[in-house]
């Protein structure tokens, strides 16, 4: 995992004890922007993140020997709230000189302004973030639980899951090694994708309002519950897995489809297939919960996404970002095009070893 730490002035914390006692959390405040950004990175150790009503920062570590607030808005006038903020979290190395900057292995709780966006890493330790605008969170074994964020989430784990519930905007999550859930997540603008991508862990979505939905999975399967969103765009691409779709029994959608020769589109949904010859008495049945097995199998690559750079506004601290594999054998495989009521949203599947369940609920 990558780590940006930008290099500013330190700003001293305040009113640090000389004599504290072994185990003995220390406790930093500083007066920060409502909207601020802050940045926290340790080797290893539990961080739990809350919004509060307050403009300013409290940190509280256990196990670290120094603790420091560092304005990296390199701003003129320094009496001014900053808005930009990197929480240091420092220990010694013995007889050495102290340990650097997100080398800590230490405990890590913090209140930061409900408009503040926080960034946040750790190797070795779980990641919890509730009532804050926006969350970047990277473990590397570790668990990571996000709630009510009201502007964008990014996160990634390489051996632990993700837990997402009750936010809102933007949402970037990926897992190597663990799975994904997601529940009750909205826009916070038109233009809000929702992205999920895992290696070998399921991704369970449920309620899930953004006008885009992507997920993708190696080996793992993938479960989405509840209704779409008009004119939405849901796009599913797994390798191994099953997909199910549990919509409401009045759903309107069209669905294009490209699944393995070997494997079954089950629907419960009528659906009125188009842009397809006719097919032989039992090849393609039209009922609900079904088998449907149009011919014209075509041979196509599987998809396959790499994750860019992040903006100038981007986290400091860059989460895990889980590169998707190679699949370099090519899959045969069949279409299905056809419609449901009247095709509101658009449901685009790439399926290449796994059943696709079309579920009224």
């Amino acid at each position: 995992m990558g780590l940006i730490i930008s290099l500013a002035g330190s700003t001293p914390a305040n009113d640090e004890k000389k004599d504290r006692q072994p185990g003995e959390k220390i406790e930093r405040s500083l007066p920060v922007d409502s909207q601020a950004t802050v940045t926290l990175c340790v080797a290893s150790g539990t961080l739990k993140v809350h919004g509060w009503d307050k403009s300013e920062v409290r940190v509280r570590a256990l196990g670290a020997e120094q603790l420091d607030f560092r304005r990296i808005d390199k701003v003129k006038d320094t009496s001014k709230p900053a808005t930009r903020v990197d929480v240091m979290v420092m220990q010694h190395g013995g007889m050495s000189a102290p340990k650097l900057d997100c080398q800590a292995v230490a405990d890590v709780e913090m209140e930061v302004p409900t408009g503040a966006t926080v960034q946040v890493q750790t190797r070795d330790g779980d990641i919890m973030i509730a009532g804050v605008a926006g969350a970047y969170a990277g473990s590397q074994n570790g668990d990571i639980t996000i709630e009510r964020a009201t502007k964008l989430v990014e996160a990634g784990s390489v051996g632990g899951s993700i837990f997402l519930k009750d936010s809102s905007g933007r949402v970037n999550l990926s897992s190597a090694g663990g799975g994904v859930e997601a529940i009750n997540v909205r826009p916070a603008a038109n233009d809000d994708m929702f992205e999920v991508g895992t290696v070998s862990g399921d991704i369970q979505l449920d309620r899930i309002s953004n006008p885009k939905v992507v997920a993708k999975t190696v080996n793992g399967t993938v479960t989405m519950t509840g209704p779409l969103a008009k004119s939405g765009w849901y796009g599913f691409t797994n390798m191994t897995g099953d997909l199910v779709l549990a919509m409401p029994h009045d759903a309107s959608f069209q669905l294009n489809a490209k699944v393995s020769k070997k494997e079954s589109i089950i629907s419960d949904f009528k659906l009125t297939y188009i842009n397809e010859p006719p097919a032989p008495p039992g090849a393609l049945p039209r009922q609900p919960a079904q088998s449907a097995t149009p011919p014209k199998p075509p041979v196509q690559q599987p998809p396959q996404k790499k994750a860019g750079p992040a903006g100038k506004d981007g986290p400091l601290v860059a989460p895990i970002i889980v590169e998707r594999p190679v699949v370099a054998a090519p899959y045969v495989l069949r279409r299905v095009n056809a419609i449901c009521g009247s095709g509101d949203a658009t449901i685009s599947i790439a399926s290449f070893g796994g059943t696709v369940r079309l579920k009224k609920i």
